[in-house]
């Protein structure tokens, strides 16, 4: 897989927050949110909203639309500032709405699943 500016993310993604229309950013921590990379090449991605309880709207609602339709997105990851890298297509395969004790207040939880259609732009 090769890198890609921002200036590349962003001529797909179009917004600078991390739920765009077709696509994801993640990254490691670096934008305050915390994402899981799982062993299996599953990501468990936090929904967005930094401060109260998340709620079902702007990109959580996206996500869970994207998971009822069953509709791919496709991933970007943050190596490094001004770098990323292309994942390729996940589903949102499953969601949680839960406290997150750490924070003490309740956050979505989406699981992305590799894979999709390959035809998707």
């Amino acid at each position: 897989m090769s890198s890609l500016s921002w200036r590349e993310v962003f001529a797909y993604h179009r917004t600078r927050r991390g739920i765009g229309e077709r696509s994801l950013l993640v990254d490691r921590g670096e934008s305050g949110y915390t994402n899981f990379f799982l062993p299996d090449g599953r990501i468990l991605y936090m929904g967005e909203g930094k401060r109260g309880h998340q709620e079902p709207l702007g990109g959580n609602l996206r996500l869970l639309m994207a998971y009822r339709e069953g509709r791919p997105l496709r991933v970007f990851l943050r190596e490094r500032p001004g770098l990323w890298r292309d994942l390729g297509l996940y589903r949102v395969g499953g969601w949680r709405y839960a406290l997150w004790p750490e924070e003490g207040r309740y956050v979505y939880w989406f699981t992305l699943e590799p894979g999709g259609c390959e035809g998707v732009p």
